[in-house]
């Protein structure tokens, strides 16, 4: 008896698994620290990423691209591409409303020959089905630590605003 249950308890569990989703959107970074002291600028990008919800209330996203239209003098373009570009915890805040509200949050390290930078990302976004698709927005803050092998570590943050179609793929 004790096996049945533990059956249907894992069954009702991952009942909600509708497996991966696959979301394209655009994101506007503001107030991004510029390449000289005390400079600033604002750009907007493209971001797709893959997302997997094993529970109604957790769900995992992973960036699969990221492309930066930063301003002419800090660059030009930029991006990213791979499973690098950075992966969210997004914890689902049951509601009773066809909205669902989420709280993403993520974890971005990397390390280069001179350098590393922890990035840490929080905010709070919505997500809301309409026909075989969905749609988000969100918003949140970026903190980063430069960590230099020479020199004094320095951290910076910014705002983003993101938001786009999320198209399911059902297992």
């Amino acid at each position: 008896m004790k096996k049945l249950f533990a059956i249907a308890i894992i069954a009702s569990v991952f009942s909600g698994l509708y497996g991966l989703s696959f979301g394209l959107g655009g994101q506007y970074v503001l107030e991004y620290p510029g390449a000289m002291p005390d400079s600033t600028f604002s750009y907007p990008g493209v971001v797709a990423d893959v997302m997997c919800k094993p529970l109604p209330i957790l769900g995992f996203r992973i960036g699969l691209v990221q492309v930066n239209l930063w301003p002419e003098d800090e660059g030009n373009t930029n991006f990213h591409i791979g499973t690098g570009v950075d992966a969210t915890v997004m914890i689902y805040i049951p509601v009773a409303a066809p909205i669902s509200p989420y709280l993403p949050i993520g974890v971005f390290y990397h390390s280069y020959d001179a350098y590393s930078m922890m990035n840490l990302k929080g905010g709070v976004g919505a997500e809301m089905g309409f026909g075989g698709l969905a749609g988000y927005l969100e918003g949140g803050v970026h903190f980063s630590q430069l960590t230099p092998d020479v020199g004094d570590s320095s951290s910076e943050n910014w705002f983003y605003v993101q938001g786009g179609i999320r198209v399911p793929v059902e297992l």
